[in-house]
């Protein structure tokens, strides 16, 4: 009898699951809660991390590949269970390309989701791990402004040479970027992990920042360093507060817009 082309990497999900239950014995966390995390992940692949929880505990789990640029993308739901994972989330095994993550009960409730996660096609898999750090507390808070009503150039005017690039995204939400120098004096890029698709005025939004130091200018290969966190509060449609800290110390910024993108939604 002929053996099903998905036969191979069934069985591979299956050990994947079981590995995930072996390791999470004997810890414990209460569930996790609503809201969105951001991190890295690392392994067979890398990248960035995205998990949404909503008040119903349906996931969404948002794995973007920093060398291969492409979204892999899966939906789940939240556990009571904590003997076996927490969050859970896996696109149908029809699927070309299967993938999962499962994150342990390890994990912090409300603080961090951490998990494996595992994909490919049946003649190949690939595993690694991640973990998601929580970023904020509602995914769609009421009287929120839509992100690309932030979208632009930001900067403090008490410093020269530095500022933050807002890039608003309806799929994946806020990105931000931050040009400056480091504590030795030397070039610092950081970018963020992905944040909330709405913002409220006056509430904080707590961003993982990481840089890369790998490929060449020819050669260019983003392979994410954890740098520390920026932590963004708007406090009006052209203004906002910014504080940094992480590897080269911490600096609080006074934002002002310097130019915003034609196009986007207002804010008022």
């Amino acid at each position: 009898m002929e053996k099903h082309p998905l036969a191979d990497f069934r069985l591979f999900i299956w050990l994947f699951a079981a590995l995930i239950a072996f390791a999470a014995r004997g810890a414990h966390a209460g569930p996790i809660g609503q809201g969105t995390y951001s991190g890295i992940y690392s392994g067979g692949d890398y990248g960035v991390v995205t998990i949404v929880v909503d008040a119903q505990g349906n996931v969404t789990c948002d794995f973007f590949s920093s060398p291969n640029f492409v979204h892999h993308q899966a939906t789940g739901a939240v556990t009571t269970d904590s003997s076996w994972y927490l969050v859970n989330c896996m696109t149908p095994n029809t699927d070309p390309y299967h993938w999962s993550a499962s994150s342990n009960p390890s994990s912090a409730a409300g603080n961090a989701i951490i998990g494996f996660w595992g994909g490919g096609t049946s003649s190949a898999q690939i595993s690694g791990s991640f973990t998601a750090y929580y970023t904020s507390t509602r995914t769609d808070p009421a009287g929120s402004i839509a992100s690309g009503s932030f979208a632009g150039l930001w900067y403090e005017p008490a410093y020269t040479g530095t500022g933050f690039n807002i890039l608003p995204s309806s799929a994946v939400g806020l990105i931000v970027t931050y040009y400056g120098v480091n504590a030795s004096g030397g070039p610092l890029w950081l970018i963020s992990d992905f944040g909330p698709k709405t913002i409220a005025i006056g509430a904080p939004i707590t961003l993982n920042m990481s840089y890369s130091n790998s490929g060449t200018f020819q050669a260019p290969k983003r392979v994410p360093v954890t740098w520390g966190q920026l932590t963004l509060t708007f406090t009006g449609c052209t203004t906002a507060t910014a504080t940094l800290t992480g590897t080269d110390g911490s600096v609080s910024e006074n934002l002002t817009m310097l130019t915003g993108v034609i196009g986007m939604p207002g804010c008022t």
